[in-house]
């Protein structure tokens, strides 16, 4: 069952620098924090930690097709994070490329245009633990059209609560 995401319309304004929040489960889990950034915070009362491994942690592309639709996300591992790729090579909305990349798609779709997905962000990308040792990824929003939102409200995935604890 798809949960529906707030209007982006109430966390614009809150801030104008929101953060994706991507949790690696079994279904694909996605959050909105409205300001970054973060060290500590709760999805649906789950506690997630900062794992000090920086705001910046590697280079992220957001993946679109040919017509410039937002598909997923690639995410550059680097020093710190490759333990990131066991947890997401076993889910279905993912590709990994070992030592190299884990892409997270929003949909069924992984058709993406590599000319379109070069972008090479890197405005925020910490990695987050909750207790029980599941993982979260955030990313800066920044550069993502109204276009760009609209295709994530309509992700294949369950939104869940966020609630910034610090």
């Amino acid at each position: 069952m798809k949960s529906v995401r707030p209007s982006r319309l109430d966390t614009a304004k809150a801030s104008r620098s929101p953060c994706l929040i991507v949790v690696l489960r079994s279904r694909l889990a996605l959050a909105e924090s409205p300001t970054w950034p973060l060290k500590e915070f709760t999805l649906n009362g789950k506690k997630f930690h900062d794992t000090r491994l920086g705001e910046w942690t590697g280079f992220y592309d957001w993946l679109r097709d040919s017509n410039g639709g937002l598909l997923g996300v690639r995410y550059w591992l680097s020093e710190g994070t490759e333990l990131l790729e066991e947890h997401a090579r076993v889910l279905t909305y993912t590709k990994v490329d070992p030592s190299r990349h884990i892409e997270v798609y929003f949909s069924e779709r992984k058709d993406f245009d590599a000319n379109l997905s070069a972008d090479q962000e890197f405005l925020y990308d910490p990695v987050f633990r909750s207790d029980d040792g599941s993982y979260a990824l955030g990313f800066a929003m920044d550069g993502l059209s109204e276009s760009d939102i609209r295709n994530l409200e309509n992700a294949q995935a369950d939104w869940i609560a966020f609630e910034s604890l610090a």
